[in-house]
């Protein structure tokens, strides 16, 4: 018994050290992997409290460590919670992907609160059945109608559910950010006792009002596409209004000869400094490449980048063959490989189209 907890106990001093062969000698030798020190914390959980033993904690959840273990008191001290308190963008994406919970969406407030933008964009990218850039109405109703573009403004909104095991009926609440710059969302509103006041198929109106019936005061919220002809995106809204998640297609590779193209090192891929680039994800049709002449069907049908929203769609990702935004967007999105903006499948390499 007391060579075990010799084992335990030199388990959590290879942790600390970052001594990954040490671990996984021990691991051999039976040691267990949710033994908990004094304070509560399991190898795991020390591991994911600190950027440079990033790789300490793959390896613990590799050998099999439970990425949800907690101490008795407080439960949501999971690997996680740390993982987010210190803003381990890194850290709380392995976790995620490897079957992390996020119950009562704990994590995702501390990431909130201690203002870290780009776990927060992690937690919600994961979990969210929703996002996207919409407009927001803030005036009176009648203008709203005269003048929409001055009276509403592009924020970034996304609908997560209050807890990773969906209980029945399903809860989801509506955050909205006034940029992805912020950590801190502007409107939080619950969804399951919500009024949504959809557009009437033939009617060209293409906003909709959610009215919160929990709060004491009745909140509502009215919001319309950020590009024109987003009716695919406003159903995908109302949908996930109501639990049903937006679609998520698979890559399509397009046999298109492309014109010779410079290597992948003429392209200067260094990455921007800042907060993530979160990408609109809501595209009306799956767009096909097409080089030297006009694309009507990629996500934005005016032929705007789909990221900034500014600049021409002038880039082609490679594979996959979507016309998708900026060669300035693209070339940043793929530096920080997040994938491409419509299938998020891998860039390999980015090039200009030239549009007749």
């Amino acid at each position: 018994m007391g060579q075990m907890q010799s084992k335990n106990k030199l388990m959590f001093n290879h942790v600390r050290s970052g001594n990954v062969e040490g671990i996984r000698a021990l691991c051999l030798e039976g040691a267990n992997l949710e033994w908990m020190d004094k304070e509560g914390n399991t190898p795991l959980s020390l591991a994911c409290k600190k950027s440079k033993l990033y790789d300490v904690a793959q390896t613990l959840i590799q050998l099999g460590a439970n990425v949800n273990a907690h101490p008795p008191a407080p439960r949501d001290a999971t690997p996680l919670y740390h993982a987010a308190k210190r803003g381990l963008e890194k850290t709380v994406k392995l976790l995620l992907s490897n079957g992390a919970n996020y119950d009562c969406q704990t994590p995702l407030q501390q990431a909130r609160n201690y203002k870290y933008t780009k776990v927060v964009r992690a937690i919600e990218n994961h979990i969210c059945v929703f996002s996207g850039w919409m407009r927001e109405f803030y005036g009176p109703a009648l203008l709203d109608v005269l003048a929409p573009q001055l009276l509403s403004r592009r924020v970034w909104v996304v609908i997560i559910p209050t807890s990773s095991v969906y209980p029945k009926p399903y809860k989801f609440e509506l955050v909205v950010y006034a940029s992805l710059k912020d950590a801190q969302p502007r409107v939080v509103m619950a969804l399951r006792n919500q009024n949504l006041k959809e557009p009437e198929e033939m009617h060209p109106n293409t906003s909709v009002t959610i009215v919160d019936n929990d709060s004491t005061k009745k909140k509502s919220l009215k919001l319309a596409p950020s590009v024109e002809e987003g009716r695919q995106q406003l159903k995908w809204f109302c949908d996930a209004c109501k639990g049903i998640p937006q679609p998520v297609r698979p890559p399509v590779v397009h046999q298109t000869v492309l014109p010779s193209a410079p290597p992948l090192t003429d392209y200067d891929t260094e990455a921007v400094e800042g907060s993530p680039m979160n990408y609109p994800l809501n595209c009306s049709t799956t767009p096909s490449a097409s080089v030297g002449g006009e694309n009507t069907e990629d996500g934005g049908s005016s032929g705007q980048c789909l990221v900034c929203m500014d600049a021409p769609s002038d880039g082609i990702c490679v594979p996959c063959g979507h016309v998708a935004g900026c060669m300035s967007c693209l070339t940043e999105i793929k530096s920080k490989e997040w994938g491409c903006p419509v299938c998020r499948a891998s860039i390999h390499q980015v090039i200009k189209v030239y549009r007749v």
